[in-house]
């Protein structure tokens, strides 16, 4: 247990590390199918980018930002944004027991949550792939990807 007074217990062992980078893997992903759905949401609800700047304050050019599959946006700005497109986020703490290696390693990407809303199934030209070095996935902006 590292309680910060001492250094000796704060270094993650070398196979430890390896799943701490798969969590970190997954944990990124499901951030990136947050803002998509977030996306997917404005989309369905007719707004445009400039409709959900005018209701923010913001420029169209900061959703645009915002919305870009490279952005990591602070928790508040996304609950600004769910907000102003008219969704709900939820958050959800689970103690990784080794579910994120199994998630990792699958083809298809399913929530990390044991009794998820709905399954996220991405169609072939949008899949996450896992290879030897590491994650792959298409240069596409999450705006690409919520259609």
């Amino acid at each position: 247990m590292c309680d910060m007074t001492t250094t000796d217990d704060c270094f993650v062992s070398p196979p430890d590390l390896a799943f701490v980078k798969t969590r970190a893997k997954v944990l990124a992903r499901e951030d990136r199918e947050l803002k998509a759905a977030l996306i997917r949401v404005r989309r369905r609800s007719g707004l445009s980018q400039q409709d959900v700047a005018d209701r923010l304050g913001v420029t169209q050019q900061s959703i645009y930002k915002f919305e870009r599959y490279d952005s990591d946006p602070k928790a508040s700005t996304v609950r600004r944004y769910a907000n102003a497109v008219g969704a709900l986020v939820e958050h959800r703490v689970h103690t990784d027991i080794g579910q994120s290696v199994h998630l990792a390693a699958r083809d298809r990407w399913v929530n990390a949550s044991p009794n998820p809303a709905h399954s996220i199934e991405f169609n072939d030209a949008d899949r996450v792939r896992v290879a030897k070095s590491g994650w792959k996935t298409s240069n596409r902006s999450d705006f690409d990807l919520a259609n």
